[in-house]
This record gives structure tokens, sequence and C-alpha cells, in this order.
């Protein structure tokens, strides 16, 4: 377990929840002092606007530094790898924005051509195709890295584990790792898998309206709260309970 000498998990653990505060708060107070006010007010997101730009500066923020410091519990020391999977989550935060505007262009389209009253066969013209085909690809992008990055995470942890079974350390790998494993995983494949149907429901329905566009986006930003929320958490309390059963196996 790497307690901080190469780098300082507290320090990371500290700036995410400060991120989580500063962000959260910040929308969760335009929200409830600004509903009725001016719609211009930097933080007053208006679901139907399309994508939260906010909430993914938050996420590229916090996010490289949420698997720096599951990649530390599960004993992964090299420095070159470990800035290569932070870097390509950071690249899934980017991917993550980028579908969710092609989503909102698809939308707006779907919205222009329904209002024009435009025959089905319309639909599926070659502008809608392009959008289709640009979201498909990001979406394929975007579950690469992912799988990438956990494929590494718990490649890992299976060799370290391995490695003190044939080495028979009477120390046995802390339950607190595999919590910490399944439950990230777990809450980062959510936030793919909300993203992925909110795009299947953009390309498969026909009928999109301006109201129907703006409570996906609210649902989906309410989603991502959630996600996001527990993920921090439940990573500050596993770190952190960690921590307490190594120092107590030594002791």
């Amino acid at each position: 377990m790497d307690n901080g000498q190469s780098y300082k998990p507290w320090v990371m653990l500290q700036w995410i929840l400060l991120c989580s505060v500063f962000f959260q708060g910040g929308q969760f107070w335009a929200f409830a002092e600004l509903e009725d006010a001016d719609e211009n007010e930097l933080y007053h997101y208006v679901p139907s606007r399309g994508p939260d730009f906010w909430r993914w500066v938050e996420y590229a923020l916090t996010s490289p530094l949420q698997i720096i410091i599951i990649v530390g519990s599960v004993y992964l020391c090299e420095t070159v790898l470990i800035a290569l999977i932070a870097a390509l989550q950071g690249a899934l935060v980017l991917s993550g924005y980028a579908i969710e505007m092609e989503i909102q262009a698809f939308y707006t389209k779907k919205i222009t051509l329904w209002q024009s009253h435009a025959p089905r066969k319309v639909f599926q013209s070659k502008n809608v195709f392009l959008i289709q085909s640009k979201l498909v690809f990001l979406l394929l992008c975007a579950y690469l890295c992912h799988i990438i990055i956990w494929a590494i995470l718990i490649m890992k942890f299976r060799i370290s584990e391995q490695a003190s079974i044939d080495c028979q350390n009477p120390l046995v790998m802390p339950p607190e790792i595999i919590i910490i494993i399944v439950l990230e995983c777990a809450l980062f494949s959510m936030f793919g898998i909300v993203l992925t149907v909110q795009a299947l429901k953009a390309i498969f329905i026909t009928q999109i309206t301006p109201e129907y566009t703006h409570s996906q986006w609210a649902n989906i930003s309410t989603w991502y709260t959630v996600l996001s929320l527990s993920a921090k958490m439940i990573l500050e309390w596993g770190f952190i309970s960690l921590l307490a059963a190594v120092y107590a196996a030594r002791d």
C-alpha cells in the first residue's frame, strides 16, 4: 500500500471534496436562488440549453485523481502507467462532454424536423445519419477507454493477490480493496450506461419536442449528481477504511 510517499492521496481527497462542494454547492445555490431570475447567470443551469458544461469541468478536475487513488489501493506504483491511466480518464471525461454535445445537436435537428412537419423519411437524411455515426463512434471510444482503465486495475489487483498467495504472505488483501474496486467500477460504469441510454433514445425516438429535451437533460443532471456524489463519498470512506485496516494489520 502506497501511503503517500510518491504522491499525496490526502491532498487529492481534499481537492476532490473541495471541488465537489464548490461545483455542486454552486449549482444548488443557483437553482434555489436564481430559479425565477435571470437565466444568464453564470451557474444557473438551464436544461433546455443542453449539456451542463460546469459539471464536466468538475469531473475533469476530480475523476483522474479518483482513479489515481484507486490505483494506489491496488499496489500499482509505476509512475508512467499511473499517469497514462489518469490521462485516459481525462480523455474519457472529454469524450463524455463531446457525446452530450452530439446528443444536443441530434435533439436540435429532430426538433427542427418535427416543427416543420417533415415526413418520416426525412428523419433518416444524410445529416441525421452523420450525427448518428459521430455519436456511435464517440460512444465506442469512451467504452474502449473505460474498459482499458478498469481492465488494468482489476488485472493488477489479481496479480498482487496471487503474488501474496504464492509468497505465503500471512497478510491477506484487505476486503476494503475489493469493496473500493467493485463499487467504484460499478458507479463509473453507470455514468456510461446513463449516457448510452440517453443516446439511444435520441437515435430511435422520432418525435422530440423542446419539453422532452428539457426533461431529459434535467433527469440526466440529477442522475449524474447522485452518481458523482456517491462515487466520491464511497472513495473517501473506502480509502480511510483501507488505511485503518493496513495500520491495524501492522500492529
